[in-house]
Parts: C-alpha cells; structure tokens; sequence
C-alpha cells in the first residue's frame, strides 16, 4: 500500500476534499493499482489526525468520481486509473450541486450585457428587452481536463458589487463564487431535458455537432425566495454526462 503522508495542502478546501484530491492523484498517478484497496477510513484517522466523518466523506468523494466501488465489509476497491468518458453528477442536495461546481473549473470566455429574447426574459420572469448580464465559458473536469459542458449564465440586475464583478471576464468567476454561496440559497428550481448539441459549441466541447445532449437549467433564489439570484443552462454532450440521486419514501 502507498505510505500516506500527513501534509495537505490548498487550505481553501475542505479538509475532506483535500484528503479525496490527495486519493484522486494517487490513483491517476498509478500509485493504486486496479483491484487494490485505498486506506481504510482507520487509517486516513491516523494518518491525518481527523475524525472518522471527516474520512468517510473523503473515501466518498473519491468514489464520485467514478475510480472507486466502495463495498460494506469490503473497503474501497480501485476500478479505474484513469478519469472515466461520463460524469456522474451525484446530486441529493443543494450542497452536492454547489459541491460539483466548485469541484469542476469553469473557463469563461464571454463577459456582456445583453438584451433578453422571449424565452430567456420569461425564464428570468422579467419584460423582453430587459438588459442581463451574461457570462458563458466552458466547465472543465479538474483531473483529466476535459470540457464537460458549456454554460451560460444570467443574471438580471442587482446593482451591488457582484454586478461589477460579473462585467469584467477577469473577475467573474469571483462573482460566481460569491453570488453562489449555500448562506445566499433558499432553494433551486431544476429543469433537465434533452436536446441536441448546437454546431458552434460542438467544437469546443470535442463532441459532434447534433449530437445527443443534455440541457440543465437551473433558477437560483435567496432565502426569501423572492429575489431571483441568478439563472445557469448547461448543456452537456450525452456522453459525457449521467445524473444520478437518491430517493427516499415519505415519512
């Protein structure tokens, strides 16, 4: 088995994320072979000084990525040393959904303002012709560093310092982060449908243009549910994307 070290780094992750990216280098890096077994959730205790919550959510955001199977009794077994074709978007709460976005880069290429259509100024619940500011770019997976989606992103006006922050290329991935924060969320209406891969994303996303795809869009509100924060549509090669959560029965 690799020698675990102690020393971590990248203080702006979570302690269990930083544990999982430390799993995740290993095993990209050859260091855990097929079949293997990663170190147990006693073992990751002892090594890193944290308790065995902290370890559990380590080994399972690892698993998220599609390298692992973790079986009760049976540890944590290596399946892959390489990132897999699909991304599973685990999603079974608001916190797995802002998770994923912070676990994924999102590369943007376009920062404006633009006057909404029909369709997008109902989406945004606002008159047509209403000014927005826009951003899209492209969402890398962070390891193999392949494109997963594009993704466009409106936000009507607020005027507070994250609107600043959304018109300037270079900053506005700062204005994401902090317009995205889970204290900012009251809730997250969803919508998924299928659609095809329009001809002048195709490229960038190294995907056939009329391919298959996946659109996702995705309302975000504030904690009194009144203030519409922003609204994300991405659309995903079909290939390259499957959605997976978990229900329960009602109570």
């Amino acid at each position: 088995m690799t020698k675990i070290k102690s020393s971590l780094k990248n203080k702006s992750m979570p302690k269990y994320q930083r544990i999982g990216e430390k799993l995740i280098g290993q095993i990209l890096a050859g260091k855990h072979e097929i079949d293997s077994l990663l170190p147990t959730e006693k073992q990751l205790c002892t090594a890193y000084k944290i308790s065995r919550h902290t370890a559990r959510e380590a080994l399972r955001y690892v698993e998220k990525t599609g390298l692992v199977e973790r079986r009760q009794g049976s540890g944590t077994q290596v399946k892959r040393t390489s990132m897999p074709e699909q991304i599973n978007e685990f999603i079974n709460s608001i916190n797995d959904l802002l998770l994923f976005g912070k676990r994924t880069r999102f590369d943007i290429r376009i920062s404006d303002m633009i006057q909404l259509d029909a369709d997008l100024a109902e989406l945004l619940d606002v008159e047509t012709g209403t000014d927005c500011i826009h951003v899209g770019g492209i969402r890398i997976e962070p390891h193999d560093k392949k494109p997963i989606s594009y993704s466009n992103i409106y936000r009507p006006q607020h005027m507070d310092s994250v609107d600043e922050l959304f018109k300037d290329k270079d900053t506005a991935i700062y204005a994401v982060v902090k317009a995205l924060d889970s204290n900012n969320i009251g809730k997250i209406e969803q919508q998924i449908e299928a659609c095809l891969l329009p001809a002048g994303l195709a490229e960038q996303l190294g995907a056939e243009a009329n391919s298959a795809a996946m659109k996702i869009t995705r309302r975000y509100f504030d904690k009194e549910l009144k203030d519409l924060i922003l609204v994300a549509q991405s659309i995903y090669p079909a290939k390259r994307f499957s959605h997976s959560s978990v229900l329960y029965p009602d109570s």
